[in-house]
């Protein structure tokens, strides 16, 4: 596929640096992950995971237990429903539509 198109955009400073970090940890490129985030955009017609507005803003440590196991059931009733799909299969499919080249 030819890269041909050209994206700009501002983005806060933090924000990026945290996330270029993340990727880095990864082994991934900010433009890999951009392009695998358009290319579920594409397979699915819509986002890739279901934006919502929550009030949850606390830490990780801050949840009680039952508000934890509700969060794993929700993710697990997306799984069961087949509204995710595995990091696995992303690369699996973006492999096969890139005829296998190192992603």
């Amino acid at each position: 596929m030819q890269k041909d198109a050209t994206i700009s955009l501002r983005i806060d400073s933090d924000l990026k640096n945290d996330v270029d970090k993340i990727l880095k940890n990864l082994g991934v490129s900010m433009e890999t992950a951009i392009t695998m985030y358009f290319n579920q955009i594409k397979m699915r017609n819509g986002i890739p995971f279901t934006p919502v507005i929550s009030n949850m803003s606390k830490a990780y440590e801050d949840y009680t237990d039952d508000e934890i196991a509700l969060m794993c059931d929700k993710a697990i009733e997306e799984h069961n429903n087949g509204t995710t799909i595995s990091s696995e299969d992303v690369e699996l499919k973006l492999r096969n539509k890139f005829n296998n080249v190192n992603i």
